[in-house]
């Protein structure tokens, strides 16, 4: 997915009711993992919100499967980190495929705002119908060179 606004997707053949289902439903997802997405995190629960084969793309360059999440906190947890979702766009590509782009906010104990930029998501349809994420890139606009982002995006490189 590229870094700029989604195109205009159709309904991908879905009826309005099933398109108003599927997008409450990554509606949903979305804020599920902005919420989960914090100090103290609950990995194994953003874990669930993946399909098997799912990544998270991060803006230095690291690629994880989401059950290696706690590595981008482990050596600094944040004591305070929360996203606010400011607009989301969900386009359809088929009836089992949408992308979305989350603008976000995120405040920490340490900055507000923190950081700011957008979540780009590819979510699939599953088989028992829900929706997860099968990938997530994570684009930082801009990150606050004292904040905790800087701070941990620092820590990471100078322990490679």
């Amino acid at each position: 997915m590229s870094h700029t606004p989604l195109s205009s997707g159709t309904s991908a053949g879905m009826s309005l009711t099933d398109e108003a289902i599927a997008r409450t439903h990554i509606l949903a997802l979305i804020h599920r993992y902005a919420s989960l997405a914090r100090e103290d995190s609950d990995y194994s629960a953003i874990t669930e919100l993946f399909d098997a084969d799912g990544v998270i793309n991060f803006p230095d360059d690291r690629q994880l499967a989401p059950n290696q999440l706690k590595e981008i906190t482990s050596g600094n947890p944040p004591k305070l980190l929360r996203h606010h979702i400011t607009t989301i766009d969900v386009q359809f590509i088929s009836p089992d495929e949408a992308h979305a782009q989350s603008y976000i906010i995120a405040g920490t104990h340490m900055k507000l705002p923190d950081h700011w930029g957008r979540w780009d998501d590819v979510l699939k349809r599953q088989s028992d119908g829900r929706w997860l994420f099968q990938k997530k890139t994570i684009i930082a606009e801009h990150i606050d060179p004292e904040g905790w982002l800087a701070e941990t995006i620092k820590l990471a490189e100078s322990a490679n």
